[in-house]
């Protein structure tokens, strides 16, 4: 089996890449439209990037997420801190650019299942 087929089928891309689509979603289906959080992980080069970005998309999901729980008084999708940790494992493994290029991919698919 390839490598990058298992960096696409690690379940921390999956998680983040769900999170990253989540929050290119149109608003009137609980999204927020955040293509800024996409073009940041298109341009990175260095773990350094990577992790501020992260961090970034992270800030503007979570007040995305807390917008969605409130209106909709659902709870809303979040990756978690293993999740975290293993993407930044990642990118030594597979390199920054695979890594958010796999994130971005999972992104902009549709997923397998209804969520």
């Amino acid at each position: 089996m390839s490598k990058l087929y298992e960096l696409f089928s690690d379940p921390s891309v999956e998680s983040f890449g769900r999170a990253l689509r989540y929050a290119i979603m149109k608003k009137e289906f609980g999204g927020c439209e955040d293509y800024a959080s996409l073009i940041e992980l298109e341009y990175v080069e260095t773990v350094e990037e990577f992790v501020e970005s992260l961090k970034k998309f992270l800030r503007r999901y979570d007040a995305c997420s807390r917008r969605y729980e409130r209106e909709r008084g659902r709870a809303s999708f979040k990756p978690n801190e293993n999740d975290l940790i293993n993407l930044i494992r990642l990118t030594e493994t597979y390199g920054v650019r695979n890594v958010s290029s796999s994130l971005i991919a999972h992104a902009l698919v549709k997923a397998s299942k209804e969520e």
